[in-house]
């Protein structure tokens, strides 16, 4: 494995080469940085285009230039731009801005597009199916630019006017009620009764809670209290546990439910750490988090079901640790206009860290969603199709007649083998994200980001900018397509050969 990790790296390397060539000649190529100075009837035009001829370095042939660039971008050097600041610095803080939005809307867009994709496989044909195909095409098929500007109208200016004064009333009650019913229903499948029943049963207990939150004003001082930690803890243990193994393997079972307690225990003991927040102390959070669930499924699980008690440990103390950090989010948020719609952040911040957090994410979240939104719609569909396939292969026939639960037989045979096709799109998507990016920024006025230096670029002719976009943006590709060949490899063995 370790030999084709570094031959498919070394593989990508005149690959980058080309590339790098090829974009530096159309760049060099798209305009004439001094254009608007050869017409100029300033008496200064002559010893500014001088200028600008030595920091863009105009004078010398085209392949030095290339070789000086390539040359200095070993040592961290994109060059100049017209006005002499260093590429470099402008790039590092426009790759952080833009990263901050890529990476959060790829995220959920994967995650969201894996589960549905799933969900619509298995209950093909279905309600559900139905509606969630036409859900992926519609959102695949709308420009980035509309979507961003309907979530700037309809989920900033008019739902920042319900923030100011959360509630529900009777008629929301109603409907998200028969919302969570009917979506429900529709995952339980199986028979007409079947689905009645689980949508009764959601519908319920969805009902109870929305009452209960009005009656409380939660809404309005929101918090998760340790004893709904606790209930949601051991239910995600209980999930754990059939995700790995069936819940007849009861070291498993015994593995997740001991690791939320444990679990539990750790969210009184670290209350007042986890409560002055910090990048530093939440990683700290996951490892320990992590490491007591391995711990707890090692020493509990058995020599046969070590493994799944161990995955399932972990499972559930992740669970239990994002619950707390969610807990912690959500209590320092209050009433008020919070969905920002430009800028990532607003100017002379300063808050204590969960209330900074509140602030970044009302920001965060509408471009975000216009990005995932589109990005959903292409994994959800691919994922579908790969399933489908794979659902229909002997070898999960063969797992399905020796009685594996349906779960095992989805996540560990089937997905693991549809995983491979979709891992393609995942890749070559974050290519759109980015160009997605660009336009998304430019609505929200995410001023400082990687579509600021490129359109700014391309506007006033400034080569070197356009290059450090293009580098940024073909690296990424090639690397994320290397690991995408990585993944393959780890997911089908055969393919290491």
């Amino acid at each position: 494995m370790f030999f084709f990790i570094i031959r498919r790296l070394l593989v990508s390397v005149p690959i980058l080469l080309a590339a790098s060539f090829v974009m530096f000649g159309m760049v060099t190529i798209s305009g004439d940085p001094l254009a608007e100075f050869r017409q100029s009837t300033d008496p200064n035009a002559p010893q500014t285009m001088a200028t600008m001829r030595q920091i863009l370095e105009l004078d010398k042939p085209f392949t030095e230039r290339y070789v000086d660039w390539l040359t200095g971008l070993f040592s961290g050097d994109f060059g100049l731009n017209r006005d002499g600041q260093e590429v470099s610095a402008l790039l590092s803080n426009a790759i952080g801005t833009t990263l901050r939005l890529i990476i959060l809307a790829t995220i959920a867009s994967i995650l969201l597009g894996l589960f549905i994709g799933i969900i619509s496989a298995v209950r093909q044909y279905s309600l559900l199916d139905y509606s969630s195909t036409f859900t992926a095409f519609l959102f695949f098929s709308l420009p980035v630019f509309w979507v961003a500007v309907l979530l700037k109208e309809f989920g900033a200016i008019r739902f920042n006017d319900y923030l100011e004064q959360p509630g529900l009333s009777v008629t929301g009650i109603a409907i998200i009620t028969a919302l969570t019913a009917g979506i429900a229903g529709a995952l339980a499948g199986g028979a007409a009764r079947r689905r009645a029943t689980a949508a009764a049963g959601v519908g319920g207990v969805a009902l109870i809670l929305l009452i209960a939150i009005d009656a409380t004003d939660w809404l309005t001082n929101p918090g998760i209290s340790l004893p709904v930690i606790a209930v949601l803890s051991l239910g995600a243990s209980v999930v754990a546990t059939i995700i790995y193994a069936p819940l007849s393997h009861r070291p498993v079972l015994v593995s997740a439910a001991v690791a939320a307690i444990a679990g539990i225990v750790g969210t009184i003991v670290f209350d007042s750490w986890v409560d002055e927040g910090g990048f530093g102390r939440l990683f700290v959070l996951l490892v320990l988090s992590l490491a007591l669930g391995a711990a707890v499924g090692a020493a509990l699980g058995g020599e046969i079901d070590r493994r799944a008690a161990i995955q399932a440990g972990m499972t559930t103390t992740f669970f239990v640790g994002t619950i707390v950090v969610i807990d912690k989010f959500i209590s320092a948020w209050s009433p008020g206009r919070t969905i920002g719609t430009v800028n990532p952040k607003p100017p002379n911040l300063d808050e204590p860290f969960w209330e900074t957090m509140v602030v970044y994410a009302g920001h965060q979240i509408l471009p975000s969603i216009a990005l995932a939104l589109i990005g959903f719609a292409t994994y959800m569909r691919f994922t579908r199709a790969s399933m489908l396939e794979t659902l229909n292969s002997d070898y999960v026939r063969t797992a399905k007649a020796k009685g594996l639960p349906a779960t095992q037989v989805i996540l560990r045979h089937a997905f693991r083998t549809a995983l491979i096709p979709v891992m393609t799109v995942i890749t070559i998507s974050f290519a759109t994200a980015i160009e997605g990016a660009v336009i998304t920024e430019r609505v929200f006025a995410w001023n400082g980001g990687m579509g600021t230096l490129f359109i700014e670029g391309l506007n006033e002719v400034d080569p070197y900018p356009v290059m450090g976009f293009l580098v940024v943006v073909s690296v990424s590709i090639v690397l994320l397509n290397a690991v995408a060949d990585i993944m393959y490899a780890y997911l089908d063995p055969r393919i290491r050969q």
